[in-house]
C-alpha cells in the first residue's frame, strides 16, 4: 500500500499519531469516555490489525488508556474510507478483538476492556446494525449462545459540521473526512480553513496545512486551484497564499505520477494473470487427453499454482514419457 495512493489511510495515521488530538476528538464526541478514561494517559501500542490487502479500505489504530478505578482499557478504532459501508464490520472486529486479547491476556487475570470505534465517512448514513449478532442467523430461544457485542459508530454523516466537538485541529480533521466525498469539496474545504485562522500560532497552521494538502490532493478531484488558494488565504491571511498552492500541485503532479506507475504495474499484474490463465487452459485439456479423468482430478490441485514458471515445468513432464504417479510426486511437492 504506497502513501500516496492510500491518503485516507496516510492522513488519519498521521492525524491520529498525536495523543492529545486522538484524547481530544474522542472524549468530545464519545462522551462514555470522559468518565471512564484518565485525562492525558491516551498511548499509540503501534498495533495495527487490518490486513494490508484491504488497506485501501480500512485504517486502524489500537489505544491503550488508564481507566479512572485502576487498570486499563484498550481503544480500537476502525476508520472504514470507503464511500459505502460494509454491513459485516463486526465481523471483522470480532476478529480483531480477539487478536487484542490474545496478545495481552494474563494468566489467572480478567481480560481488559476494548471499546471498539468504527468511524465512518462514506456518503450514505450507515444503515447496518451495530452488532455482532444481527449477523448470525439465530433459532428462537438461542438468542443467549450467541455473542451480542456492540461497537460504538461515529458516523460523521449523521452530524452537523456545528455538531462535531472539539479543538481546532480535531475538528478540522473530522470536517476533512467528513465531507472529502462531497461534490462540492472545494466550497467546504474553504469553510473548514476558516477554522485554521483560529488558530493563534500561524506556524502550527502552516505545518498541519502540509498534511492537509498532501490529503486533499491525493483524495479529491472536486477543488480547483483558485479554491486552495482562497482557503489557504482564509487560514493564513499573511502567509502562504502563494507557496501553498504552488505545493498542492506538486503533490498533485506527484500523485498522477504513482497512479501512472501502479497502472503500469497493474497492466503487467493483468498481462501475468491472462498468462497464468491461458497455461492453465492448455493443461486441463493436455491431462484430460493423456491421463484421462486422473488428469482432470489432478487439475483441481494444479489450478492452485499460481507461479507460471512451475505450471510450465508441470507442461514439460506431461510431454515427456514420464509416468502418472512422477506428476503426481511433482505436483505435491510444490
Amino acid at each position: 500500500m504506497s502513501d500516496l495512493t492510500q491518503p485516507h489511510d496516510r492522513f488519519f495515521t498521521k492525524a491520529f499519531s498525536r495523543m492529545e488530538i486522538v484524547e481530544d476528538i474522542l472524549i468530545n464526541n464519545v462522551p462514555a469516555l470522559a468518565a471512564l478514561i484518565v485525562s492525558g494517559t491516551f498511548e499509540n501500542t503501534g498495533e495495527k490489525l487490518v490486513n494490508p490487502e484491504l488497506g485501501r479500505y480500512y485504517s486502524d489504530i489500537l489505544l491503550k488508556a488508564r481507566r479512572n478505578n485502576d487498570g486499563n482499557v484498550f481503544l480500537y478504532l476502525l476508520l472504514e474510507h470507503k464511500s459505502f459501508h460494509k454491513p459485516d464490520v463486526s465481523f471483522d472486529l470480532n476478529g480483531y478483538m480477539m487478536q487484542i486479547w490474545n496478545k495481552v491476556k494474563v494468566p489467572g487475570e480478567r481480560l481488559p476492556f476494548i471499546l471498539p470505534i468504527v468511524i465512518y465517512h462514506g456518503k450514505s448514513r450507515w444503515t447496518s446494525e451495530t452488532n455482532f449478532a444481527s449477523l448470525v442467523d439465530v433459532p428462537p430461544g438461542m438468542e443467549e449462545y450467541v455473542p451480542h457485542f456492540n461497537y460504538y459508530l461515529f458516523d460523521l454523516s449523521r452530524y452537523s459540521d456545528d455538531e462535531i466537538k472539539g479543538a481546532i485541529l480535531s475538528r478540522v480533521i473530522l470536517l476533512l473526512l467528513k465531507h472529502i466525498y462531497d461534490d462540492n469539496f472545494g466550497e467546504q474545504f474553504i469553510h473548514i480553513c476558516e477554522l485554521l485562522a483560529e488558530l493563534r500560532n500561524e506556524r502550527t497552521a502552516l505545518e498541519f496545512l502540509r498534511s492537509v494538502l498532501e490529503y486533499v490532493g491525493n483524495a479529491s478531484d472536486r477543488i480547483t486551484r483558485e479554491q486552495v488558494r482562497e482557503g489557504v488565504k482564509k487560514a493564513l491571511p499573511q502567509a502562504g497564499g502563494v507557496l501553498m498552492p504552488t505545493l498542492f500541485e506538486q503533490i498533485k503532479e506527484e500523485g498522477r505520477e504513482e497512479g501512472r506507475e501502479e497502472g503500469r504495474e497493474e497492466g503487467r499484474e493483468e498481462g501475468r494473470e491472462e498468462g497464468r490463465e491461458g497455461m492453465l487452459e492448455m493443461l486441463e485439456l493436455a491431462l484430460e487427453l493423456k491421463y484421462g479423468n486422473d488428469g482432470l482430478t489432478l487439475y483441481s490441485k494444479i489450478r492452485k499454482i499460481t507461479s507460471i514458471e512451475k505450471l510450465k515445468d508441470i507442461k514439460k513432464i506431461i510431454k515427456t514419457d514420464r509416468s502418472f504417479g512422477e506428476l503426481i510426486d511433482f505436483v505435491n511437492a510444490l
